[in-house]
């Protein structure tokens, strides 16, 4: 809560200069405590578990057979995302990073989805060139638990 007008406050200009001491040091010794600080330049490969508690797997190892592929994120994370469009009246669900044979994936997916919406016809489109499918509704609990059943 702002108890004054916007006006009363000074501007950056009229605070002065700031003047923070500093001192510029290339000493491996030194630069060792600062490196700590810094946040890591990669996400770290996560520690090998039998099981998470937050319920998260791992992608499988062996996908050698497979027509298609779904790489992970940066982050460990399945690329399956909502987007809610029309202030939240439109509600789509969008898999990413698809590598192969996408058309197979759609074939594999559609049965599965069909049987969740039943009386509803399953609209989806499949953007080959992008490598991501857009499905029409929220289903992004739905696709993530058919991919970790198998291993993706």
């Amino acid at each position: 809560v702002r108890h004054s007008s916007y006006y009363s406050s000074p501007f950056l200009e009229d605070v002065g200069e700031i003047t923070t001491k500093y001192e510029v040091t290339r000493i491996p010794e030194e630069w060792k405590f600062v490196e700590r600080v810094l946040p890591p330049g990669l996400v770290p490969e996560p520690v090998k578990k039998p099981e998470y508690p937050s319920g998260w797997k791992p992608q499988g190892d062996d996908f050698t057979n497979s027509p298609y592929f779904i790489a992970r994120t940066r982050n460990h994370m399945m690329p399956v995302y909502l987007k809610i469009m029309q202030r939240g009246h439109k509600r789509h669900t969008i898999i990413r990073k698809i590598q192969g044979d996408i058309w197979q994936l759609e074939k594999h997916l559609r049965p599965f989805l069909e049987d969740l919406i039943k009386p509803k016809p399953l609209r989806l489109q499949v953007d080959e060139f992008a490598g991501k499918i857009c499905i029409n509704g929220d289903h992004v609990n739905a696709i993530k638990y058919w991919l970790s059943q198998r291993n993706f």
